[in-house]
Parts: C-alpha cells; structure tokens; sequence
C-alpha cells in the first residue's frame, strides 16, 4: 500500500492561496537522481464524465524494463477544484494519491501525464505528486506548458532542451521516428538525464510511455463502464439574433455547486457573473452581419482597429458590391485596400482577405453552410494556417459565423476574470478559453451573449489602467 508521506493539502479558497501552498511545498522538491535501480514504474492518468466535474484515476504499475503490467488501481470522485492554468495538482492531484495508496506495490517511479519543473512556478502535477508520496516522479506531457524548444532530431531517443527563462525546466524527446516528441521533465527526487532515460526505456511501439498509455486506456473504460445519468442543460440564453434574453436556470449552479463561492473562482461563479450581466445590460444581439460571410469580413477587419471603421469599410464593399467571396476573390489587391481603408492597416488587411477568401473558396466553394458541416478542430486548424488569421479571429469567425461551440477570448477576458482572481493576468491563450469551455456548458447562443457582455462591462467599467470596482454589476453579483 502506498501511504503518502505528507497529507495532501486543504483545498485553496482562491487562486493566491493555491500559489503559496505550492510554494510552501517547493522546497521540499529533490532535484538530483535517488531512483537507484528500477524495477517497477507506474503510470497514472485522469479522465472526465462528459459534462460534469465526475471523474476517475487509473494507475497501473509495470514491471521495467520487460513493460508488463502487474497490477492496477482506481478510484473516483467529484473534482475538488476547478480548472486553472497552473493548477492542475489541486484539481486532480488528489484523486491521483486516493488511487495510488489503493497498490499493493510500491512503485520505484511514477510517470504523471503532466508538467513537473517544467511549471510557471517550477511545481506542476508531477512534482506536487512526488513531493507528497515520497515516490521519485517524472512529468512526461504531450504539450508544452511553459519555455521554448527546437525540434529534436527525427531518430529515436533524440533530445532538444525546453527552455524557461533562460532555465533548462526539460526537454522534448523523440520516443519513435517520424512522430510528435513528448516533453519530460523532472518531477521529484531524479535528474533530467535520468527521467528521459526511464521515459524511453517505457516507450515500446507507441510515441506515449507505456505505463501513461495503458492508465489512459484504463481509466476511460472505467469511465464508460460507470456511465452517469445525462446532465440537464436547461437554460435559455439570449439568441445572438435578438429576442429576450434569459438567466441560465438555476439547475446548473445545483448540479456544479462552485467550490470556492464568493471567491470569485468556480463554475457557479460564471454562471451568476453571466446572469448578473445579463440583467444589468440586456442582450446584446452580437454580432453584426447581414450574412455569415460579412461577419467572417468584419471578424478579420476589426484587427486592432475600432467597429465603427470596420462599419465603413464594409459599407464601401457593400455600395461597391463586392461583399462576396466571390467579388473578393476576382478584384485587384489594390482596389480591395483603397475599400477598406476605413478599417486601418489596409494593405496588411487587403491581404488577410484575399488570402482568407482563397481558403474560403478553394476548399469550401464560398460556402458558409458546407464549411458548418465541418469538423470544428478541423476547421480551427485551417483558420489558423491562413495567413494573418490568429486564434481571437478563428474563433470569432466559428461562433459568430459558423455557429460552432467555441468560447472566444480577447484582451477583455483576461482583464476582467485576472482582476476577479479566475487566473494569472498573463496566461495564454488556450489557457483562459480552456477554463471557460470546461466550466460552461458547450452552447453557441450562451458563448455568444457571454463574450459580448463581457466587451461591454470591460468598456464601461473595467478600463486597462484601472477599473470602476465600486460601481461595477460585478461587485454586485459578489456582494448581494
């Protein structure tokens, strides 16, 4: 049985006092090897009921080098937790300890899927794991968290260091030929040169170790095997075409009750600060468009400039009717930037549209109701790979044009929910729009009204210097 070796600590009321419970913990860390031989190596892994803060553990232990599996554990739970960038070892850290002290065998190494130096504070999953079961721990993930890398070389066992502030905090390893490297780092009590010796020495066939990948196997068919009564979404959100706006019904804070209420931190808290908006300021009716191809115009023209250029330049397009793929794709550079010159930028911008309408055209006829049948991963990654075209204007052009469940984040959004202590100011990108669609039920209309109502507090209340705190709807909704 595997007993932890410090308690796991008490849930955090709000984001800093999570940060300084892993600075607490910090110092505790072992950053040399004291793995000595290896004979058993353990992997663990997570995995969510669909719509819900359910979730289940899998560890399963292998015998190293020969990579067979000796025994298995679980356990589930309701997260304690919600998701943040950075802090993933309190969401799921603890379900992870329940299921390894479940082993009969103490493992000599546990592989996390997850970061362990390799953190914005140098303590991500694999650390905190390793820390608090006295058990040598590698952070072994299928993304980069924090720092940069060059591609390793193509042959296996190949390695480029992942750099953070000028810090070696791990290193992108190639564990099969032709294939995405993972990125280890040093989790508790074992070097770098250690932990991608170990992390190579699991990987057989496939590019994940194979202690990772058989808890990943696991725990999802322990998820199917326990399936959960389908969750209601009764709510009524605004159209984004107009109409009377509703508050998200009350069932969806009952069944995600936030952990930290009045923290400003939770699902329940994003559903209160949407219906608090909501009943401040009404619907919004966003966004504006004749047709779903003008929104896709206005998407790419609003780049650093304000809506009302925007409005001109496609007033100039519409008297010279050209707003269409199609007049777009035929008219000269040259004559499409002397159109939207209202806008700012428009020979940067002239080219944004050509080459948007090109993609546009060519792979889906100039047809906005064939590109919706599509994939939304799929189509994200062909936004992306147009020129000029980043994630806030993908994603705007997928939920405002092509109705797709996807949550877009801007400036606004990370002003507003950094200052309520939702995440750190400087988070990425996927990061913030990670934590609202995991802790927002996947509907268009309400991504819609909810991005919208952010624009309008952040201009109204919440400036870039410094915020109307004292008369803000928000204040309000922390404070009824």
């Amino acid at each position: 049985m595997v007993e932890p070796v410090l308690k796991h600590p008490r849930r955090p009321r709000n984001y800093k006092e999570a940060v300084r419970i892993q600075e607490r913990l910090k110092p505790r860390l072992v950053l040399e090897d004291k793995t000595g031989p290896v004979h058993l190596v353990a992997g663990a892994d997570v995995s969510y009921d669909k719509g819900s803060d359910n979730f289940h553990a899998a560890v399963v232990v292998l015998k190293f080098p020969e990579l067979e599996t000796i025994e298995e554990a679980r356990a589930s739970g309701k997260a304690p937790f919600p998701y943040i960038p950075g802090l993933l070892s309190f969401r799921e850290g603890p379900i992870v300890i329940k299921a390894l002290g479940k082993l009969k065998n103490r493992p000599d190494v546990i592989l996390v899927d997850g970061h362990g130096v390799a953190h914005p504070r140098g303590f991500g999953i694999a650390s905190h794991i390793g820390v608090l079961t006295g058990i040598p721990s590698i952070g072994c993930a299928k993304s980069v968290l924090v720092g940069e890398f060059r591609e390793p070389a193509r042959m296996r066992g190949s390695t480029s260091p992942l750099v953070y502030k000028n810090i070696e905090v791990g290193r992108a390893l190639r564990t099969k030929e032709k294939v995405k490297p993972v990125f280890v780092s040093v989790g508790h009590m074992t070097s770098l040169d250690r932990a991608c010796e170990i992390v190579l020495g699991c990987c057989a066939k496939y590019r994940l170790p194979e202690p990772a990948r058989r808890a990943h196997i696991l725990v999802n068919k322990i998820r199917k095997e326990n399936p959960k009564p389908a969750l209601s979404r009764r709510f009524a959100p605004p159209s984004p075409t107009g109409g009377e706006g509703k508050k998200v019904n009350n069932i969806i804070e009952k069944r995600n009750p936030s952990p930290l209420a009045g923290e400003g931190m939770g699902r329940g808290e994003l559903i209160k600060i949407y219906n608090s908006l909501l009943e401040h300021y009404g619907p919004q009716s966003w966004w504006p468009g004749e047709t779903p191809f003008e929104v896709m115009v206005g998407a790419i023209l609003t780049q650093n400039t304000s809506w009302t250029n925007v409005e001109k330049a496609i007033s100039n397009l519409k008297r010279s009717d050209s707003l269409s793929p199609e007049a777009i794709d035929a008219m000269p550079e040259g004559r499409l930037a002397e159109l939207i010159k209202p806008s700012g930028y428009f020979n940067i911008k002239a080219k944004r549209l050509k080459s948007f309408v090109k993609y546009f055209m060519e792979s889906y006829g100039g047809k906005t109701g064939k590109m919706r049948k599509g994939d939304v991963a799929q189509i994200r990654r062909e936004l992306l790979s147009v020129t000029g075209i980043g994630p806030e204007t993908a994603d705007s052009i997928m939920l405002y044009a092509l109705e797709m469940p996807v949550f877009v984040v801007d400036a606004y959004t990370k002003r507003i929910f950094s200052r309520h202590g939702f995440f750190p100011p400087d988070s990425e990108y996927h990061e913030v729009q990670k934590f609202f669609m995991d802790s927002l039920p996947g509907d268009v209309k309400l991504y819609n009204e909810y991005h919208a109502l952010i624009v309008r507090l952040a201009k109204e209340r919440c400036a870039k210097r410094s915020g109307a705190c004292r008369i803000c709807v928000l204040a309000k909704a922390e404070n009824p």
